[in-house]
């Protein structure tokens, strides 16, 4: 997709998108065409439209200048136009081109959208992914819609509104690579799957790599990646990727974990009917992490980044581990299995432990590593926890600035209690009933070490029917902007 910066509109294909605000409704903007005013005029005055942020309508223009589909939008009080509401109104063109097959858009841009152009082309782009690669050739025949152009009519800040549309390409590029991954089945999705894309990552942005497969994780001690995955025929691997974005080679990096759990039908702890038929998702963290690899080096995001993604299948056969067996993971700890289900914390215990050795500046989780949170916290906001305030608070910020929203939950000591084993030194899970998201990052913050950390459980997130205005069902990719945006302000 191309844009345009224009200061008059000068195509008469494709279509046309005006935005109203509340407050202009008694005296619409002379720079709009009056053909154009004349028919939102009508609307008006049969009381049809109000220019409330809810409202739109699609007209038809018969003016050789102008393009012959017209998109009239309600933007809402001018006052309460934000981010939030810039990226829902770029959602809402977005799914408008699709509906009309509209191929090119002429948005005429009144001058408080240039501050939030970012966030109207994430909409526009957001709305356009489609997961349709395992549709039959008959299906493919099919026309498509492919948005290929966008042109702004904006008076100023040309230079900028075009930046600003190359940031939010490269950002959705991250998210739908992202999406894509965590759509697809696990059986196109395996370690080596993982590990390939790693490698196209890393090659392509000249970024350094490391991958361990069994031989070097039971050299090394990943127990607790390895007796996760021991259900499976396939090999185990751990990915690391590592970005230098520092001027400074020996500036502490910021290490991201994700949980790269490819399938988890649970173990012998099995997930039921309703539950078990979508967790091919259960990687999402891991998707995330190389969705954020993708694009540091092209933001230029000015930190050293490592990225650790811990592969596995937790799947059940006269190999799998048990409920009551005991394990030793990397750190050396021993622990006491008590639910097989309860399989990303250990994954993600083997992963920290390997960040810790990097001397890192601060420890990121992102995982789908409970389904409590959601329970706790629905499927709009991710959950929090962290040792330490100010971290836990720059990822709310960076999470409330880009709508990837999360929210801080407790780790209390009586939680941290639960996990305490009476024949080991921990137990991966505790059977009461309650804070399920809490005791499992309970468990996370063990092998931390005394490092500033942050966990994003992405359990009622990272895969929903109920998606935003610029979302699909499915893959959200949330967490992915959040990073993003974290790392940028970092920098």
């Amino acid at each position: 997709m191309k844009i345009k910066l224009q200061k008059k509109i000068k195509s008469n294909t494709g279509m046309l998108v005006i935005p109203v605000f509340e407050g202009d409704i008694k005296k619409l903007p002379k720079k709009y065409p009056e053909e154009v005013l004349s028919f939102i005029r009508k609307r008006i005055k049969e009381d049809d439209f109000k220019g409330t942020a809810k409202e739109s309508f699609v007209g038809y223009l018969d003016v050789k200048s102008l393009p012959g589909k017209l998109l009239v939008i309600g933007a809402g009080e001018e006052g309460k136009f934000d981010r939030v509401e810039a990226r829902k109104f770029g959602a809402k063109v977005g799914k408008a081109a699709i509906s009309k097959k509209a191929e090119e858009l002429t948005i005429v841009f009144p001058e408080l959208f240039a501050k939030y152009a970012e966030e109207i082309f994430e909409g526009v782009l957001l709305t356009q992914y489609k997961y349709d690669e395992y549709k039959t050739e008959k299906d493919k025949k099919k026309k498509k819609h492919e948005l290929k152009l966008v042109s702004v009519v904006a008076s100023k800040g040309a230079k900028e509104i075009s930046k600003d549309f190359d940031k939010a390409k490269l950002i959705a590029a991250a998210a739908d690579y992202t999406k894509k991954l965590v759509n697809r089945p696990s059986n196109k999705v395996d370690a080596e799957y993982v590990a390939r894309k790693a490698r196209e990552i890393a090659k392509d942005n000249k970024y350094k790599l490391a991958l361990f497969g069994d031989k070097e994780l039971k050299k090394m001690g990943w127990g607790g990646l390895l007796a996760v995955n021991q259900g499976s025929k396939k090999d185990a691997r751990a990915v690391v990727l590592e970005y230098q974005g520092s001027k400074v080679k020996k500036e502490k990096p910021i290490v991201i974990v994700g949980k790269g759990i490819l399938f988890d039908a649970g173990g012998y702890n099995l997930k039921p009917t309703n539950y078990i038929e979508t967790m091919h998702q259960d990687m999402a963290g891991a998707a995330t992490v190389l969705g954020v690899f993708t694009v540091l080096k092209k933001l230029g995001i000015k930190r050293n980044v490592v990225g650790i993604i811990p592969c596995a299948e937790n799947l059940i056969s006269e190999k799998a581990y048990k409920p009551s067996d005991i394990i030793k993971v990397y750190s050396g700890d021993t622990v006491e299995i008590t639910n097989t289900d309860a399989e990303g914390r250990l994954v993600l215990a083997d992963g920290i432990t390997y960040g810790t050795k990097l001397n890192p500046d601060v420890i990121i989780t992102i995982a789908t590593l409970t389904g409590a949170v959601a329970v706790a916290l629905g499927e709009r906001y991710a959950g929090l926890f962290s040792n330490n305030d100010d971290l836990l608070g720059e990822l709310k910020g960076a999470g409330d600035y880009t709508d990837d929203l999360g929210w801080g939950l407790p780790i209390h000591d009586d939680y941290r209690k639960r996990i305490e084993s009476k024949i080991a030194d921990l137990k991966n899970c505790d059977l009461k009933r309650t804070v399920g998201a809490s005791t499992a990052a309970a468990f996370l913050e063990k092998f931390v070490d005394k490092n500033k950390w942050c966990h994003i459980d992405i359990g009622g997130t990272a895969f929903t029917e109920d998606p935003k205005e610029y979302e699909q069902k499915g893959a959200t990719a949330h967490g992915l902007r959040m990073l993003l945006r974290f790392l940028e302000a970092r920098g």
